[in-house]
């Protein structure tokens, strides 16, 4: 019974041998360290009691962000957002760079990477205007870090490495040092170890230099496990001695430890069990004298391991219900005190609340309307633009292979860029939605959001697909429905859509005029044709009839439209954007109402 249980748990050898990683990577929050305590917070959020426009509120709005993010994003998100506001409003492009930097690890933290990179890239902006190189080094080095937890292991190296030159023209020899550790554990995950080796040697002599003894530790220790993945055993065990030794002599017990577990799993990886529990048997010493439950828990985890592996199944349930109890024990401690911290922001934020919600309130219902204007302004502006110029490319000499070329290259750049302008006015309608309480604004709010993605769309599939010409409706169409359905928060399996798409190609002005009159269609199936039932079936199917002609065709099963209905519903604004979609693409467009409304749409696709 108890060998089956931890047969359950160590599934191969590669328990943690080939995943001690134990990689010091660094993140760097801001231009200080902010020690992450009680006092801390008590202190700034003093400050903004009593907000002021100066940069004394910035810098307390920006720390406690970074005070509370990886504890309460969300939170950490709108004092980091309140800090760049004021930045912005007193105009101060030292405290604007560094709000953007915060800002950009919250989102970082939140998983919003595009988000993240876009805060991210105005702070480098700003401080390369500030010639702020070290500012602008230590953004570099969080890109990096971003990237590294994205997976983007060439990206994480590209920025990593460019904030480790400018350390080098700075000399500063810490963050040079840092630098070079990321780009190590990068090129460890790569499995490029040659490259990891030569990156950690080249900080250990910045460590050597300065007789930075803990540093050194560190180094040590990060060269015997990349040894270690090379299986280099010799070499691996070499420099996790030397790391052990310096750790006795600085009685530096927190690492000792670490470096313990690192030298039991170097030697169980070479099945060499006396050595490993012997040093298992050590971590455990030094465990219970500093009282790390963390590294406790690793340790008798390792220990339960390594009784599997040897035999000693009894050995084994024991070490193992000591590591449940202690990982319970620590994960305890740590809800506390994020409890603790989150207790004393809870306390202010609710002072605030009484006082913003009022005014948001006023504020969302006034700036409605105008947001809604100045952002379909900005679309058709930039519509306008993109068009002319792909109109402009498309009439460019063809015998200029490597000239077009170019311009393919720009508009696709174009096109990425629009769509991400798109998906941040999109992802800012959202923020908006979700104060406005007034139904009827929230309705516009929704229905100028699906068409924003519908555009938002056709330019995410131009920048992805080989031809700026034309474009397969039948991928557009489907992603268009899933849109739909994220957007007016469509259960799963409330409505089915059977789609049936003729595998063709379609003119990019077609298809986006075919898209909008498609988005209005289903948008107002599901508001209006299931009677709030949330349950039905759309049928779309695509099809070419003859030579020149494609038919369009949606079907629902809803209670149908009436002609009161369909009189009343001529003047509202998604019929005259059918009626007028339909007019640009030369289109004969069909109504009936026969067991659910069915929309028939016949036009040239050439």
């Amino acid at each position: 019974m108890r060998k089956q249980l931890l047969d359950s748990i160590f599934f191969s050898k590669t328990f943690s041998i080939k995943c001690s990683f134990l990689v010091l990577f660094f993140f760097i929050l801001s231009s200080s360290v902010i020690s992450q305590n009680k006092e801390k917070i008590d202190s700034l959020l003093h400050i903004i009691e009593t907000p002021k426009l100066d940069t004394i509120t910035v810098n307390a709005y920006c720390g406690l962000s970074s005070e509370l993010v990886g504890v309460d994003n969300e939170q950490a998100k709108s004092f980091a957002l309140k800090g760049l506001a004021i930045s912005n409003e007193i105009k101060n492009t030292k405290m604007q760079g560094y709000a953007n930097h915060v800002t950009g690890i919250v989102y970082d933290y939140m998983g919003v990477a595009d988000s993240a990179l876009i805060h991210y890239e105005k702070s480098i902006e700003i401080k390369r205007t500030l010639n702020d190189l070290d500012g602008e080094a230590s953004t570099l080095l969080n890109i990096g870090v971003l990237y590294f937890y994205q997976k983007d292991y060439e990206k994480s190296l590209f920025y990593a490495k460019q904030s480790l030159e400018m350390y080098k023209k700075l000399n500063n020899e810490k963050r040079t040092s840092a630098a070079l550790n990321n780009i190590g554990a990068t090129y460890r995950l790569l499995k490029k170890y040659d490259e990891a080796i030569e990156t950690y040697n080249e900080a250990l002599a910045l460590k050597e230099k300065v007789n930075d003894s803990l540093g050194m530790t560190s180094v040590f220790l990060n060269l015997g496990i990349a040894y270690q993945n090379k299986e280099m055993y010799a070499e691996a065990e070499a420099y996790l001695l030397k790391s052990l030794a310096i750790q006795k002599k600085l009685d530096d017990e927190s690492r000792l430890i670490n470096t313990y577990i690192t030298l039991a799993n170097l030697n169980i990886e070479q099945e060499k069990f006396t050595a490993g529990k012997e040093y298992i048997e050590k971590s455990i010493e030094v465990g219970k004298r500093k009282d790390l439950p963390h590294e406790m828990s690793s340790v008798y985890k390792l220990y339960a391991y390594l009784d599997n592996l040897t035999g000693d199944y009894e050995s084994a349930y024991t070490h193992l219900n000591e590591y449940i109890k202690l990982k319970d024990q620590f994960e305890k401690a740590d809800r506390k005190k994020e409890m603790d911290k989150l207790e004393t922001v809870y306390q202010t934020k609710e002072k605030e609340k009484e006082i913003e919600v009022s005014n948001t309130i006023i504020k969302n219902r006034n700036k409605a309307l105008w947001v809604i204007s100045i952002i379909v302004a900005v679309l058709l502006i930039l519509a306008f633009w993109l068009f002319w110029l792909r109109y402009k490319l498309h009439k460019s000499n063809k015998q200029l292979n490597v000239l077009v070329k170019q311009k393919e290259d720009l508009v696709k750049e174009i096109h990425h860029r629009v769509k991400n302008n798109l998906q941040v006015i999109s992802s800012l309608l959202n923020m908006h939605v979700r104060k406005v309480e007034d139904p009827q604004s929230k309705k516009i709010f929704d229905d100028g959001i699906s068409r924003i993605q519908a555009m938002s769309l056709i330019h995410q599939n131009i920048y992805s697909h080989s031809s700026l010409q034309q474009l397969k409706p039948k991928d557009y169409i489907e992603k268009l429905v899933q849109q739909l359905f994220i957007t007016y928060q469509i259960p799963d399996k409330s409505i089915k859509i059977t789609t049936d798409i003729e595998d063709m190609d379609l003119d990019i002005e077609k298809l986006m005029s075919l898209g909008l009159i498609l988005n209005e269609i289903l948008s107002n199936a599901f508001k209006y044709a299931f009677n709030g039932s949330q349950q039905g079936e759309i049928d779309i199917s695509m099809k070419t009839i003859s030579q020149n002609k494609v038919e369009l065709k949606v079907k629902d099963s809803g209670k149908g439209i009436t002609i009161e209905m369909m009189d009343a519903s001529a003047n509202s604004l998604g019929m005259r954007l059918i009626n007028a979609f339909s007019e640009k693409l030369d289109a004969e467009m069909n109504i009936t109402n026969t067991n659910g409304t069915k929309y028939k749409l016949v036009f040239n696709p050439n």
